[in-house]
């Protein structure tokens, strides 16, 4: 699987944000991808995640010297306040349990520095990934209370002002079937034969001489600490 084949996350974030040169946290970094693209950007990025396994990935595949990574099983990391001048949530929020995320967003605020900022990138509700999560449980399966509970921390965090939503698209490109089924449906052999034709009928429908593209809807909000008035 190749996802983001055409670089959508880290050219919205640059379209809402000036990163180059900051100090930057990024919060559930997985394998690296957006991590990749923010390195090249930002002056020093710290990139945490809970999954050990994700992180030693991100560790063969980033190999920035302004890029330092960190196992955080509480998701956001120990770290001295006023650290950093911007953190970004890269589609984790929804991951953190329900009840821990107002939490996560206060520490993570306690870690920027005056008039910092804390970008959150989430899954939208459309696209036919999506569908494949939804329908099938591809993935991390249906994610839509998840992203809905994310949505109300983001606008419960007090003294913080949430921003418009900026909505985009992203790609995903699987070389074929199989790959797909590693990727997003690794059980799925063990599905009944039924099942896996429906899922090959609906690849189908996205098959294309370079491969299988599916698509995803994602959305980003610029949360900001209140100022002049505007939590009043």
């Amino acid at each position: 699987m190749i996802p983001d084949p055409t670089d959508q996350y880290i050219t919205t974030i640059l379209s809402q944000c000036d990163i180059r040169g900051t100090e930057l946290l990024e919060i559930g970094c997985g394998k690296g991808r957006i991590t990749r693209d923010l390195a090249r950007h930002a002056g020093r990025v710290v990139a945490a995640d809970p999954d050990g396994t994700s992180l030693k990935q991100a560790r063969a595949v980033v190999v920035a010297d302004n890029v330092q990574f960190m196992h955080a099983p509480a998701g956001v990391p120990d770290l001295p306040p006023g650290s950093f001048d911007l953190a970004i949530y890269t589609l984790s929020l929804h991951h953190v349990p329900v009840e821990e995320m107002p939490g996560s967003l206060r520490k993570v605020a306690s870690l920027l520095r005056k008039g910092g900022v804390i970008v959150v990138v989430e899954p939208g509700d459309g696209g036919s990934l999506t569908e494949a999560k939804e329908h099938f449980g591809a993935g991390s399966g249906n994610e839509r209370p998840a992203r809905e509970a994310a949505i109300r921390a983001m606008h419960a965090l007090e003294g913080w002002t949430v921003g418009e939503t900026v909505q985009f698209r992203t790609l995903f490109l699987f070389a074929d079937d199989d790959d797909f089924f590693a990727s997003m449906l690794p059980g799925c052999r063990q599905q009944p034969e039924s099942f896996q034709v429906e899922v090959r009928a609906f690849l189908d429908q996205h098959r294309t001489g370079n491969g299988i593209f599916l698509d995803a809807d994602r959305r980003l909000n610029v949360l900001r600490p209140c100022g002049n008035g505007e939590c009043a």
